[in-house]
C-alpha cells in the first residue's frame, strides 16, 4: 500500500486530528507535558466519539457516510459567512440604537430545496448565527424562521444563502432555485 492511498482513505481523519490538536494548543497555550496529555486523550475522545456518531444515519433513506463536502467551497463558505455575521451584527446594532428602534418582527416560512439532510441543518445553523433571525423549526424541506426587520426577510429568502449551502454538496445551483414557497406567517405590524 502506498502513501497516497492511506492519505486518500484517511485524509478526513488525519485533517480533524490535525484541526483539534490545533484549537486544543491555541485554547489552552501551554506546552507543558500535562497540558499536551490532556490535549492527546481530549482529541482521542473526540475523534471516537465523531466515529461513533459517524455511524448514526441522519435520515431514513441517506445511508451513513455519503455526503461530503467540497472542502474548497465550504473554506470560501466560511469566510461569506463570517463576513455576513458581521454584516448583520452591524445592522442590528444599528436597530437597536437607533432612537425608534425600528423593528418589525416576523415569522416567515419557505421551502428550501437542500440536497440532503445535513445542507438542512448547515442552512438552518447559517440562518441562526445570523444576527436579526433565528431558525425555529426545519420540518423536512420547510423552514421556520424568525426575521428582525423586512430587509432582513427579504435577504433571508433570497435564496443566496440557500444556493451557497447547497453548492457545498452540488456543482450547479442558483438563488432562483433555492427558495420557494415563501409565507409570511405573522408580523409585528399585523400584515
Amino acid at each position: 500500500m502506498n502513501n497516497t492511498s492511506l492519505w486518500l482513505r484517511h485524509r478526513g481523519l488525519i485533517l480533524q486530528i490535525l484541526l483539534l490538536s490545533a484549537i486544543w494548543l491555541i485554547l489552552s497555550g501551554r506546552t507543558d507535558a500535562v497540558y499536551l496529555f490532556w490535549g492527546v486523550v481530549s482529541v482521542a475522545f473526540v475523534i471516537w466519539l465523531s466515529g461513533k456518531l459517524h455511524s448514526i444515519p441522519l435520515s431514513e433513506n441517506e445511508p451513513c457516510g455519503t455526503t461530503r463536502i467540497i472542502i474548497p467551497r465550504l473554506i470560501v463558505y466560511l469566510f461569506w459567512l463570517v463576513w455576513q455575521i458581521i454584516k448583520s451584527g452591524a445592522y442590528v446594532a444599528y436597530l437597536i440604537l437607533h432612537p425608534k428602534m425600528p423593528i418589525d418582527p416576523m415569522i416567515v416560512r419557505f421551502t428550501s430545496k437542500q440536497p440532503n439532510v445535513l445542507a438542512r441543518v448547515i442552512l438552518g445553523n447559517s440562518i441562526t448565527l445570523t444576527p436579526g433571525t433565528l431558525t425555529l423549526d426545519i420540518e423536512d424541506d420547510l423552514f421556520t424562521v424568525h426575521a428582525l426587520t423586512q430587509e432582513v426577510e427579504e435577504e433571508l429568502v433570497s435564496g443566496d444563502m440557500e444556493a451557497r449551502v447547497a453548492r457545498l454538496y452540488m456543482q450547479d445551483c442558483t438563488s432562483e432555485d433555492m427558495c420557494c414557497d415563501i409565507e409570511l406567517i405573522t408580523s409585528g405590524r399585523g400584515r
